[in-house]
């Protein structure tokens, strides 16, 4: 038993003799002798399989995440895709109710009728790509100077500044003041109405003017246009309101409004052809209030 135990205490010495003999051959002689490139080697390859081997588990944990994931989302998006089908059938239901109760009573139109122009984005200036695109309708589709455009998304933009007979010019909201100037309102409140004034750079906000002071506003209401003045029909949504504050006289009310609208992405419009006129700007005029220092308030379209 005693020299089974020697033996083996002798072949261990060995070995370490012999790797003790190796490193010092190694570190005396050339770097890119055999035996290096062979330890070289046998470490990388051994490294290699041990990466591998984690980054299959860790690959394998991830698809397992994602197809829990994916599932769940897919049971969101079928539950969001039977809400909107309800949604299309009452819409469905209440036009159809709608177009009854107009023929009843003799109505042709109502200052939310609307047509949509989809126009496609043709042309844009390097020099003014957030003021201006040229799209493929004029004025050989129905297309009219002053017309309100609508994004991708669903929010009003601008408007048509230039027609020509197959091409036309929108200029945007966003980031001149001026350019939109409309009657708006918050849904579902009554007798909330204001004036849209524009965007302001500064803020990186619509700003809706002239809103009653009494009219009380939730962050989060949708401001839509109100189809009382002269070309933008009733209903194409403005934005969402981020803040509100009372003017000075405070007797007004200005609110601010943001919106999802992707300018750098702008491949197509709608352009917005109303059914029926609406009350000319000149006899829409809200009341003048003066401010403290005695200057009055905007009027309104």
């Amino acid at each position: 038993m005693k020299k089974v135990n020697q033996f083996k205490a002798f072949v261990v010495f060995a070995l370490v003799i012999m790797l003790l003999g190796i490193i010092a051959f190694t570190m005396r002689v050339d770097s890119n002798n055999i035996i290096v490139r062979t330890l070289n080697d046998g470490i990388a390859i051994t490294q290699r399989a041990f990466v591998d081997v984690a980054h299959g588990i860790r690959d394998f944990g991830q698809s397992t995440f994602d197809l829990f994931t994916t599932h769940e989302e897919n049971q969101r998006l079928r539950a969001e895709m039977y809400r909107s089908e309800l949604l299309r059938i009452e819409n469905a239901l209440m036009r159809e109710q709608n177009d009854s109760f107009r023929e009843m009573l003799g109505i042709d139109a109502t200052l939310d009728d609307f047509e949509q122009i989809v126009a496609t984005t043709i042309g844009r200036d390097i020099g003014s790509w957030h003021d201006f695109i040229t799209v493929n309708q004029g004025s050989h589709h129905g297309v009219e100077v002053g017309m309100a455009v609508v994004s991708a998304e669903g929010f009003l933009i601008g408007r048509v500044t230039e027609v020509n007979l197959t091409t036309s010019r929108i200029h945007f909201m966003k980031p001149h003041n001026s350019t939109v100037q409309t009657q708006v309102e918050v849904l579902d409140i009554p007798d909330s109405y204001g004036r849209l004034i524009g965007y302001d750079a500064d803020l990186g906000e619509l700003v809706v003017t002239l809103v009653p002071y009494h009219i009380e506003i939730e962050i989060g209401a949708r401001v839509i246009t109100s189809g009382l003045g002269d070309i933008f029909p009733r209903g194409l949504l403005v934005g969402y309101v981020t803040r509100y504050e009372r003017t000075t006289n405070g007797l007004t009310q200005n609110i601010y409004l943001s919106n999802e609208v992707q300018y750098d992405d702008m491949k197509f419009v709608f352009i917005i052809k109303r059914a029926m006129n609406g009350i000319d700007d000149d006899r829409l005029e809200f009341e003048d209030v003066e401010d403290e220092d005695g200057e009055s308030e905007e009027e309104a379209d």
